[in-house]
């Protein structure tokens, strides 16, 4: 599938780094026995997590049961191994928004419609020096990995990856993502996730969620996206020569 992926958006401004990044990473999977699947039917990704081990369900941010995702604006990469089961995989959805505060806010990156029960607005603590997210911007989630490849630097590949592909074939503008509190806690993984920038969005109850929840908003512009690639790269090579850890089994 990288092969046919590599084939793509042959115009673009991003066209050399994406070719380095596809065959570096492609390279790194090959090492470990794994395989990388762009998929443009998200319902595969929501089917997958619905019984993923260690996980709460599906994000219903890239849900078709709950949002408005189709080819046209989201697609998940799916990583197997040689057994064909999945591994690890992420969910990615292009927004198109004059103010993503505001769709964050109305929960409408959550639901799409927003369910009467749901309506109402979720009262951020954004900095005010905090940027207004425009235009076509690039959201990421849904990112599990089975408990047997855990800390194998599989979230330092799939972003990187993802953020390039998304870019080339979507032509974003932004990246984003939700970080719960756990998960900002761990400073290698907001390291591995490779944004820019992390700000405190919201603490206090969260509907879609039923309960009390704190999360954050990491964000990058797709200029500093693209400066940040060549050290995910480089990150690619030191692993490929450092030598594959491969799960027991």
């Amino acid at each position: 599938m990288l092969g046919e992926i590599l084939e793509t958006g042959r115009g673009s401004t991003t066209t050399a780094v994406l070719d380095d990044v596809l065959r570096s990473s492609q390279d790194w999977f090959a090492r470990r026995r794994l395989t990388l699947r762009y998929d443009e039917d998200v319902s595969g990704w929501a089917g997958h997590m619905r019984t993923a081990d260690r996980t709460e369900g599906t994000n219903p941010t890239f849900d078709p049961e709950h949002s408005p995702v189709s080819a046209a604006n989201s697609y998940w990469l799916d990583v197997r191994d040689r057994d064909g089961r999945t591994v690890a995989c992420i969910a990615v959805r292009v927004i198109h928004t004059a103010d993503f505060a505001r769709h964050i806010s109305s929960m409408r990156l959550w639901y799409d419609p927003v369910p009467a029960e749901l309506e109402g607005r979720l009262d951020l603590v954004l900095p005010p020096e905090t940027p207004v997210i425009s235009g076509a911007v690039a959201h990421y989630g849904g990112h599990w990995v089975h408990p047997d490849w855990r800390r194998n630097g599989l979230p330092g590949v799939l972003l990187p990856l993802a953020k390039i592909l998304t870019a080339e074939l979507f032509g974003s503008d932004w990246d984003t993502g939700i970080v719960l509190l756990d998960s900002a806690r761990k400073r290698s993984l907001l390291a591995a996730y490779g944004f820019a920038r992390t700000e405190i969005c919201y603490s206090g109850f969260f509907p879609p969620r039923n309960r009390d929840e704190t999360f954050f908003l990491v964000y990058s512009t797709r200029e500093e996206t693209l400066r940040a690639l060549p050290t995910a790269i480089s990150g690619f090579r030191e692993e490929a020569r450092a030598g594959v850890r491969r799960p027991a089994g």
